[in-house]
């Protein structure tokens, strides 16, 4: 399958920054939508037909939306345990809306950190993402190997006395590949919302590493597969912690070159969100 996962133009690049817009515009669109008594579920729901009113018919994940304590990924949480469920919302829960839409064969991962009402702990947490996203970015530049990076942002989230939730993520990932097929008819096949081409790959691809038989894995974790300076490409970033039911996380696309890095979007929705607590503070 002809997958590209590097060597981005900036024509290649004004298209994925375009459509990771979109996608944050939709998790906001529903974000405003958002009632007490609705369920996981139905907002999920909400996020697909946002999404399709796009264009947009398979993902690299399906929709998610995570109320209350299921935001912080509590005990020994399955790694499909984040599919949407009948979970209500209620008033201050905390709020994680996340999706992975394919446009055009480009895959994008949003994800929105929100509340409905007042939540103290959010709004104590939710600011603090924005030192991960300063000193990720720096790490990489210094080009310390992935693995480092993700143990740094570890021990950041045990000095906020705060549970790493990332890391019960699939593939306990802080970080994976973004990247595109070619619109062709056959890539658009999708089973269950899933693109059977694009999914396919990360899961060949992630296999392939553990196994030993590549050595470009495009998971970001703690792990040994990680054990490298960081490769070059499109990188959805997405650092997660909770502290008493409460999680945060944010998610968007890193740009890592052979020599510098830099984040797609100047300021995505949580970057301008930081900035007004900043303002206000």
């Amino acid at each position: 399958m002809n997958v590209q996962s590097s060597n981005f133009d900036r024509k290649d690049l004004d298209a994925f920054r375009s459509f990771q817009r979109q996608s944050f515009a939709t998790l906001e669109e529903v974000e405003g939508q958002l009632r007490a008594g609705m369920t996981e579920k139905q907002a999920a729901d909400m996020l697909r037909r946002a999404f399709a009113h796009r264009g947009v018919h398979a993902y690299f994940h399906v929709p998610v939306a995570l109320f209350g304590t299921r935001t912080a990924y509590p005990g020994n949480f399955g790694r499909f345990e984040a599919l949407p469920t009948e979970q209500v919302l209620e008033q201050g829960m905390p709020v994680i809306l996340d999706a992975a839409p394919i446009f055009h064969g480009h895959v994008v991962d949003t994800s929105l950190s929100t509340t409905l009402g007042r939540n103290a702990t959010h709004a104590r947490l939710f600011p603090e993402l924005a030192a991960f996203r300063e000193r990720i970015l720096g790490r990489v530049r210094e080009r310390q190997s992935f693995r480092a990076i993700e143990r740094e942002a570890h021990s950041m989230i045990r000095a906020l006395g705060a549970e790493n939730c990332h890391r019960k993520h699939i593939g306990a990932v802080i970080g994976h590949r973004v990247y595109r097929t070619p619109d062709y008819p056959w890539n658009r096949i999708a089973l269950g919302g899933l693109s059977l081409a694009h999914v396919g790959w990360l899961l060949w691809k992630s296999v392939a590493a553990i196994k030993g038989w590549e050595n470009d894995s495009p998971n970001w974790n703690h792990k040994r597969t990680s054990a490298h300076a960081p490769f070059p490409g499109l990188w959805a970033v997405e650092p997660h912690f909770a502290v008493d039911g409460v999680g945060v996380k944010f998610e968007e696309i890193l740009v890592i070159t052979e020599d510098d890095a830099h984040w797609l979007d100047d300021e995505p929705p949580h970057v301008k969100r930081w900035n007004v607590l900043r303002r206000s503070a």
